[in-house]
């Protein structure tokens, strides 16, 4: 067993670390996935005592998210997240490798748009090992240092590229929308993230490239999907956008879920054996 500051950790702590290492969570999450015993839920005594002791050997950090009126009572329960000690058992121990490990230090402004990135990150980890296999995965962060020298200054929440089985790669850039943009700056954001891409794509790259955008709520997917077939800006280019909202990517089939097109148009798949990406 792995120990940190004199704590031995169990094998569920180190799962729990784990988990925690694409991003904070929710401590109702925490408990209903990681604290069952002889098949139920462990007692909410059990489960807030063992994360003390984990806090208190520095493997995970709590925050209680701002009281906003009108969200959902989980809403407002603790988070958590990866603290230093917990990167360093999981290095350590060769359990991840640290460029696996998200450095996330959410802020209570922030909170809310980390829990759902998160979630997206974890599924796309979760997604079937036997057809793809991530080969790279760049939060905000890590792609503002990338650039840092270059005039760049809307930058997506993610850019991951994935492997397939019979050679092909692709490579997704990844904005959380969280509804509070307005519709021309939108635009302009997907101008930017082009942009980008072609500053990141390795030379004489030919993989297939595309930019997901998970809202919040289907009117607002609706409303951005309209705002890129009009704009002339996006209009000639539109078919590398695809939408979806979060409870669709909540669904167990995470990346497999259905997108859809600017157009409206449903993709059942959007990986596919040949050179394109996005057409069913």
């Amino acid at each position: 067993m792995a120990r940190s500051e004199g704590l031995i950790l169990t094998d569920r702590d180190m799962d729990l670390l784990k988990y925690l290492a694409f991003g904070p969570a929710f401590a109702d999450d925490l408990h209903t996935r990681f604290f069952i015993g002889k098949g139920k839920l462990v007692s909410r005594q059990a489960f807030e005592r063992r994360m003390w002791k984990l806090m208190e050997g520095y493997c995970i950090q709590r925050m209680e998210p701002q009281r906003i009126r009108g969200r959902r009572p989980i809403l407002h329960k603790p988070v958590y997240s990866l603290a230093e000690g917990g990167i360093e058992v999981l290095t350590s121990q060769s359990v991840l490798q640290i460029d696996r490990i998200r450095r996330v230090r959410p802020t209570r402004q922030t909170l809310f748009h980390e829990i759902t990135l998160t979630r997206f990150i974890r599924r796309i980890y979760e997604g079937d090992p036997r057809r793809y296999q991530v080969m790279r995965l760049y939060d905000h962060d890590m792609l503002a240092k990338q650039v840092q020298r270059v005039r760049i200054k809307r930058i997506p929440d993610l850019r991951f590229t994935l492997k397939f089985k019979h050679g092909a790669y692709f490579s997704y850039l990844v904005e959380v929308d969280a509804g509070t943009t307005h519709t021309p700056e939108f635009v302009q954001k997907l101008v930017a993230f082009m942009q980008l891409n072609r500053r990141l794509a390795p030379v004489n790259s030919k993989d297939p490239v595309g930019i997901l955008i998970v809202c919040h709520t289907a009117d607002r997917m609706e409303t951005l999907q309209r705002a890129v077939v009009e704009s002339h800006i996006t209009a000639k280019v539109a078919n590398r956008f695809l939408f979806s909202t979060i409870q669709n990517i909540d669904n167990s089939l995470g990346l497999y879920n259905p997108w859809y097109k600017a157009d409206g148009a449903k993709i059942d798949l959007i990986f596919k054996d040949g050179t394109k990406a996005h057409e069913s």
